[in-house]
């Protein structure tokens, strides 16, 4: 066997050991995302009978945005991402119009659907580009666009700012 041999059959293991690593990650990834907890879930007033669990890629598969704002928390302009509340009501047939948003620890609040139609409000996931962990006031937390909407700047809009939400349950009925 030549020298251009020996080079070609190494670079050929090298190839087909990548080509299995390679398959390894991608299934090992594939049963990591089909393992991935659900943070939130949704009940109530839905198009579903049974409440529905939804994992963090389920949400950014909704569809992504960002809120840039500063809020009564954080003093300086901070990035919040996450689906927009309205699409995952759409995404789940909401009804109803009141949302009781539940955390972690069993807080709850109250607000109208009709935030999520008027403003862009959004389940954030992510801070400054970051998946939010629980120590950080995640999973979950709805985020209004305090910066860019003057009158969304009280207490009313803040109170509804809950953090570490684990559900939604529509109440209500059907709007508009």
């Amino acid at each position: 066997m030549g020298h251009g041999t020996g080079i070609k059959l190494a670079w050929m293991r090298a190839l087909s050991l990548g080509l299995l690593a390679a398959t390894f990650t991608f299934a090992a990834a594939a049963t990591l995302a089909a393992d991935e907890p659900a943070i939130l879930q949704i009940d109530g007033n839905i198009a579903s009978a049974e409440p529905l669990s939804l994992t963090r890629a389920d949400l950014e598969a909704i569809g992504m945005h960002d809120v840039v704002t500063i809020t009564p928390w954080n003093d300086e302009l901070t990035t919040y991402t996450g689906p927009l509340i309205r699409d995952v009501l759409a995404h789940v047939g909401a009804k109803g119009d009141s949302i009781v948003a539940v955390a972690l620890n069993n807080y709850r609040v109250v607000f109208p659907v009709s935030d999520a139609r008027a403003y862009d409000v959004i389940l954030a996931v992510r801070v400054n580009g970051e998946p939010i962990g629980v120590r950080e006031r995640g999973p979950v937390r709805v985020m209004y666009p305090w910066s860019e909407r003057e009158e969304l700047r009280s207490e009313v809009y803040y109170s509804r700012a809950i953090w570490q939400l684990s559900g939604l349950t529509l109440v209500g009925q059907a709007t508009q």
